[in-house]
């Protein structure tokens, strides 16, 4: 597995992977009105890294650098468990050695088990249009 930065040729398989895993991870949510551009929509000042093997997309990390604030890390449902998120945190640390903040929706426990597992710990909490939300850091 490598991570690589953003080019257009990966464009069709995260518009793909980020479809397909909010609606089998935000279960709680409706999902009808999900499209394959809203990661166009949603990825906007984000500098993106994806992690890729044999040319298949396994996942991608979405960043705000100014903040170091990550928007978005998701992993294809059938890459999960073998150290793709893991080793795109990794490979962000390394890359700017600062603290890493994002916010976790509290109803996505596999999500809050991960970050908690990799030394992430609340700093904050709130309520967002699709729920309540922890704001969490590394250090």
């Amino acid at each position: 597995m490598e991570i690589t930065a953003f080019s257009a040729s990966y464009l069709p398989a995260l518009r793909a992977l980020y479809m397909a895993s909010r609606m089998s991870t935000f279960t709680w949510l409706d999902s009808s009105g999900y499209q394959l551009t809203d990661f166009d929509a949603h990825i906007t000042e984000d500098t993106i890294y994806v992690a890729v093997s044999a040319g298949k997309v396994l996942g991608f990390i979405a960043v705000y650098e100014p903040d170091n604030f990550i928007h978005h890390l998701f992993v294809a449902d059938d890459a999960q468990g073998i150290g793709v998120g893991s080793k795109l945190l990794t490979m962000l640390t390394e890359l700017n050695g600062r603290p890493q903040v994002l916010k976790c929706m509290v109803k996505n426990e596999k999500a809050m088990q991960f970050y908690f597992s990799r030394g992430f710990v609340e700093v904050g909490k709130g309520t967002g249009v699709v729920g309540d939300y922890l704001v969490l850091r590394n250090e």
